[in-house]
């Protein structure tokens, strides 16, 4: 019998008949011919188990297990109330949720779980979702207790690839693919790329962690590798963790992280004007330098800072109208013009985050409408923030470099593989 049956001892039913035989056997010495013994199903005695867990850690032996939702206007009172919870005991419970959880914060549709005694069908445990991962416990048998609990996040290496025909989102839509990677890949090349500006056969590959809860998809975890071929160049960036190095690096060692973002937003907005350096201008009516990006976002649109630095400059300046100034190291500054209004806090000499809101697009000073006029300065002088290649700002540590290339090349071989088989696949179809 190939099956292992295990006593509420941990011991399994087919060892403790070995042991017995073996004892068996001892009392016959000499020339003493032992009888026969074999082991059937018959003579198996299949011990019950007195435990079993549930995916919470709760034994579910002699329970019953009753799943529901919220329904709109229920209150936690009023689904302990349907089970039947008396109103002292909901009181208690309430007590011991302090601090723990807010009863005023339960939403339509959140899952619940109700354990129930087989016998006598009376609950004694509710388990309420907040999410797909995080809950909470509330027990009310021989004891109160209100917990928090988080469930098993299980990942999976994934390969994910596509080409860009319209826009990232609809790509990774296409394939079937979480769309949060284009927020991840869109903050691990923003140094290089600028994602408001992708174009037709624009392509990526990507190797990174699928996290499932319940064996059913919940997210994404890390990204391991990335490439994306953009405007005829290819990036990559590798996620390395050593004792001396952190974060991405390009196959070279290079940090991917550069100085400054390629754009002050966070989400996709459209170029009215570029820079250009004899631009006629629609005010003036005649050509003069056009030293910078504008930007016709939407009014009251936050504008990030590209960059960590700090502020020279943040007041209203006649043609310019609100602008904020940066100065981010001994080469690089950046000015926002024509903003509705500033962040809270940001004043000269204010030290700001890269990433951080510092203002609002407006219609300020001389301008013909709403929009965001964005200027980098090197060494003091206005350069294309279009097109302007920023240095690494860091790179791998020499005495973990031996380590990292191997790392490299291993991610190299897992996506050089799953291009292989994708051609071969598309050749079979055909």
């Amino acid at each position: 019998m190939k099956e292992k049956i295990k006593s509420k001892w941990g011991i399994s039913a087919l060892t403790l008949i070995l042991v017995v035989s073996s004892v068996w056997l001892l009392n016959f010495t000499g020339n003493d011919t032992p009888p026969e013994f074999t082991i059937t199903e018959q003579n198996v005695i299949e011990i019950k188990e007195e435990v079993q867990l549930d995916s919470y850690g709760f034994n579910v032996i002699d329970s019953q297990i009753e799943e529901g939702r919220v329904k709109r206007n229920q209150s936690l009172y009023l689904i302990l109330r349907d089970l039947d919870v008396s109103p002292q005991t909901i009181y208690e419970i309430n007590n011991k949720s302090k601090g723990v959880f807010q009863s005023n914060r339960v939403k339509p549709g959140q899952r619940y779980i109700v354990y129930k005694e087989s016998n006598t069908s009376k609950p004694y445990r509710l388990i309420l979702h907040d999410n797909a991962l995080d809950y909470v416990t509330f027990e009310w048998g021989d004891e109160i207790k209100v917990t928090t609990g988080q469930k098993e996040v299980t990942k999976e290496i994934n390969i994910a690839s596509g080409v860009i025909t319209s826009s990232l989102y609809e790509s990774l839509v296409e394939k079937g693919n979480n769309i949060l990677i284009a927020n991840r890949l869109s903050e691990i090349f923003a140094w290089q790329i600028d994602f408001f500006r992708l174009y037709p056969g624009d392509n990526y590959k990507l190797i990174y962690e699928k996290q499932y809860v319940d064996g059913k998809p919940y997210g994404i975890g890390d990204i391991l590798a990335a490439e994306f071929e953009h405007d005829g160049r290819t990036y990559d960036a590798y996620y390395f963790e050593g004792d001396k190095s952190m974060g991405f690096f390009d196959s070279e060692g290079n940090g991917v992280q550069k100085a400054l973002l390629k754009a002050p937003f966070k989400f996709s907005q459209r170029i009215s004007s570029s820079f250009n350096r004899n631009r006629f201008h629609p005010v003036l009516k005649r050509r003069m330098p056009h030293n910078g990006v504008d930007y016709a976002a939407p009014i009251g649109t936050p504008v990030l800072s590209v960059g960590d630095g700090e502020v020279t400059e943040a007041q209203y300046r006649g043609a310019n109208g609100n602008i904020v100034k940066i100065r981010h190291n001994g080469t690089y500054t950046t000015a926002y013009l024509h903003l509705n209004g500033f962040a809270r806090g940001i004043t000269p000499g204010t030290r700001v985050r890269q990433g951080e809101v510092i203002g609002y697009v407006g219609k300020t000073g001389r301008v013909t409408g709403v929009h965001l006029h964005y200027m980098i300065y090197k060494n003091g002088q206005p350069v294309n923030p279009l097109n302007i290649d920023l240095p690494p700002s860091k790179s791998i540590d020499a005495s973990e470099r031996s380590q990292f290339e191997k790392m490299v090349e291993n991610l190299k071989r897992k996506m050089e593989n799953d291009r292989a088989e994708s051609v071969a696949s598309v050749i079979k179809e055909e």
